[in-house]
């Protein structure tokens, strides 16, 4: 599981599927994980990482390589349609039609009108519509205006909710 090696980085062949930090000659640790190189720690002298330093390295290498970036509909802009996507949107402008994502988050100055099928439902703008999702959150600076089925719920005090919220069997 751990490859060890002593070699300055740049001497790596390029068609490796080792990396390695930049800097002076020095031992480093190389964990692979999935085919992927994560590099955890350069070491100077005879230091050698502990197990923990070595496991929350490559524990962070994974987490960030799963991550992916919400994708952003802004202020300005005005959305009108069928939307599907894995992962998660994030709405600052306004998003009329049906949706289909595994997360979406309606901003402060987010407004979405339609039809959603998600996970997890944030709202913290305007909602209306009907929703089905696993988990919603309603903060105090939302207004929903819809049908919402849920699995499990959190509302902030000061939400404004007209309509119906359904928790799912």
């Amino acid at each position: 599981m751990f490859n060890k090696f002593k070699s300055a980085p740049n001497s790596i062949p390029k068609g490796s599927e080792e990396s390695a930090v930049s800097g002076t000659p020095e031992e480093l640790v190389v964990v692979k994980h999935e085919g992927a190189a994560v590099p955890v720690a350069p070491m100077t002298g005879n230091a050698k990482p502990t197990a923990q330093q070595l496991r929350g390295n490559a524990v962070m290498g994974m987490l960030q390589a799963n991550v992916s970036k919400p994708s952003i509909l802004s202020e300005d802009l005005c959305f009108k349609g069928e939307l599907s996507a894995k992962g998660s949107i994030h709405v600052e402008g306004s998003l009329n039609g049906l949706v289909q994502v595994d997360e979406l988050t309606i901003g402060s100055r987010g407004q979405v009108d339609g039809f959603v099928n998600c996970k997890i439902l944030h709202i913290k703008g305007r909602f209306s519509g009907t929703a089905t999702c696993e988990e919603l959150t309603v903060t105090s600076s939302a207004t929903v205006d819809g049908h919402v089925v849920y699995k499990t719920l959190a509302v902030q005090k000061g939400a404004s909710i007209t309509g119906e919220l359904l928790l799912a069997k």
